[in-house]
């Protein structure tokens, strides 16, 4: 008798411990995906600060095309949904719906025609702003690097001088860079990204390079 019982005793402290075995095991596996999750939410997010980032990078070849060709900052019904340094939104405004802001010293428009090369003075860099509600935020800084004078002519133009064409004359090129930041969530919990790209506008040739 006392032998089947210490057989039953050790039988059931064999079986807590498979038992305590496998609760250790799946606290490890659930705090495993948790981390897992936690990591793939993190990276989604990350991944859509940076596609914003870049949107805001291709976006901004249109934007100073349009500057450009027209003297003038684009009007509320050519983009709906974008805001420029020097301009604010209202309603009531006509026509468009913007109206200036007179308290910027250096405008969008002044740093893309060359009139002023610095930002304005109070430090906002967001010349060109896009807000796409709960997807996120883009705002890029636009800075005139400089101008520069292409010869034309078939050969420089074959070998990847962007001119005016075959047996044209000179051109002229202007540089600026591009800095694009995208942004994610709301405050304090917010993921930026942010993408630097160098433009080159060819006059003369549509869409520069």
């Amino acid at each position: 008798m006392l032998m089947v019982k210490d057989e039953r005793g050790a039988a059931l402290i064999f079986a807590l411990g498979i038992m305590v075995i496998l609760a250790v095991i799946g606290a490890s596996a659930l705090m495993t995906s948790t981390v897992d999750i936690k990591v793939s939410g993190t990276t989604k997010v990350v991944r859509e600060a940076f596609y914003l980032a870049d949107g805001g990078i291709e976006m901004s070849p249109k934007v100073l095309g349009t500057i450009i060709s027209k003297r003038a900052l684009p009007t509320f019904a050519e983009t709906p949904a974008v805001l420029y340094d020097g301009l604010l939104y209202d309603d009531s405004a006509s026509p468009g719906g913007y109206v200036t802001d007179t308290g910027q010293a250096v405008t969008l428009l002044d740093k893309v025609m060359g009139y002023q090369t610095g930002d304005d003075s109070s430090g906002d860099t967001s010349d060109v702003a896009l807000d796409r509600g709960t997807r996120g935020s883009i705002a890029v800084d636009v800075t005139r690097v400089r101008t520069v004078y292409l010869s034309g002519g078939g050969t420089e133009f074959a070998s990847g001088t962007e001119g005016v064409g075959v047996g044209g004359a000179a051109g002229t090129a202007v540089i600026y860079d591009f800095t694009s930041t995208g942004t994610t969530g709301s405050a304090p919990n917010t993921t930026e990204s942010q993408v630097v790209a160098r433009y080159r506008k060819v006059m003369g040739v549509a869409g520069g390079k």
